[in-house]
């Protein structure tokens, strides 16, 4: 039977486009305000010759060169956000007001030996080797370049490290950590504890549960038991994470934690097995994502569900398997079959499960 305008479907579907697009003419507007241009009544006047013509009413004579620094600075700010390493030097020379920005990375890079860092913008991702020894006399170059890379949106990553008292104060006030060369749940948990008595927020953070010291066989025997993640656990509920991601097993005592940490809106994990049947999702107020690393099979799908269940959990994130097409077919429709739909492949080749109008 074909779906006609006047159906439910339809028309559900007509509001959410309208909203969609009363959202986007609203921000158009605000920008255009402030470049100090006539709102529009529609996104049809986007296509219209009127609106193409429509000058900017900047006082002064204005030349193509310069037309960019007459900008407002809330929209200057907008467009470094979207500019990738390779020409984040170049506007900055060619822009006066971006000067600030290639000065303290200079200076951040003059104090700093490249092999400390993997990315320099729009992240700064440090190496394992650079917490080892953070010289003091460094620090007023790192705070200075690292709150400009988080004031545009970019993240500041850190590995775990028994020397975090000594540059703690550089950091800004929002992180994304992972373990490093963590010896011990002992030692992750100190540094968890160090970064909550600063007041830091994390926006990702990555847990392994084997740390392997390099001086014999990796082997699950290495693994530290439940007892030992107590403390690791107990920093985690001090701290506001967004994003959780475990690698290899969830710990027991970290999933009964998930719902006493403040602001966890993403969970990724290795397969839905790893978590109870009475897990406590359902206490998490704000997880509302939650991935999976391994490829799924069609029998995950009640799995899934049934771990989830009761939670407000809106989007599933599976891995693509190497032959997605065997797969695909069985896994959405079993999703489908309990009100998810495919809502499309994401970049890294996952693929999304939203339930309802998410």
């Amino acid at each position: 039977m074909l779906c006609t305008s006047h159906c439910a479907c339809c028309q559900k579907h007509a509001v959410h486009a309208h909203s969609l697009q009363q959202r986007a003419l609203d921000e158009i507007n605000m920008y255009r305000k402030l470049l100090r241009m006539e709102p529009l009544t529609s996104m049809y006047k986007l296509y219209t010759d009127d609106a193409k013509a429509q000058p900017a009413p900047f006082l002064g004579s204005i030349t193509r060169s310069a037309a960019i620094e007459t900008m407002p600075p809330e929209v200057l700010d907008r467009i470094i956000q979207y500019v990738d390493v390779e020409s984040i030097v170049s506007l900055c020379h060619a822009v006066p007001y971006y000067k600030y920005i290639s000065a303290a990375m200079f200076e951040f890079g003059k104090q700093f030996p490249n092999e400390w860092y993997r990315s320099l913008w729009p992240d700064v991702d440090f190496d394992e080797s650079a917490v080892i020894d953070f010289p003091i006399q460094q620090l007023r170059a790192a705070k200075a370049y690292l709150r400009i890379v988080v004031k545009y949106g970019g993240t500041v990553s850190i590995h775990s490290s028994m020397n975090l008292p000594k540059y703690i104060g550089a950091l800004p006030d929002v992180l994304s950590v992972y373990p490093g060369d963590s010896r011990s749940c002992s030692v992750w948990a100190k540094f968890l504890c160090e970064l909550a008595d600063a007041n830091k927020r994390i926006r990702t953070c990555v847990l392994t549960r084997f740390y392997y010291t390099g001086k014999a066989p990796f082997t699950k025997s290495s693994d530290h038991s439940d007892k030992d993640w107590t403390q690791a656990a107990k920093q985690l509920t001090r701290l506001r994470i967004r994003s959780l991601i475990v690698r290899y097993n969830l710990p027991d005592k970290v999933q009964e934690a998930l719902p006493f940490i403040s602001g966890l809106s993403y969970l990724e994990v290795d397969d839905p097995t790893d978590l109870h049947e009475n897990n406590g999702l359902s206490r998490c107020l704000n997880l509302t994502e939650i991935s999976f690393v391994r490829a799924p099979r069609s029998d995950w799908v009640g799995c899934i569900l049934r771990r989830i269940k009761g939670s407000r959990i809106q989007k599933v994130w599976c891995n693509r398997p190497y032959q997605d097409s065997e797969v695909l077919e069985p896994i959405s429709s079993e999703f489908l079959r309990h009100g998810w739909h495919m809502k499309g492949r994401a970049a890294d080749n996952k693929w999304c499960f939203a339930y309802r109008q998410c």
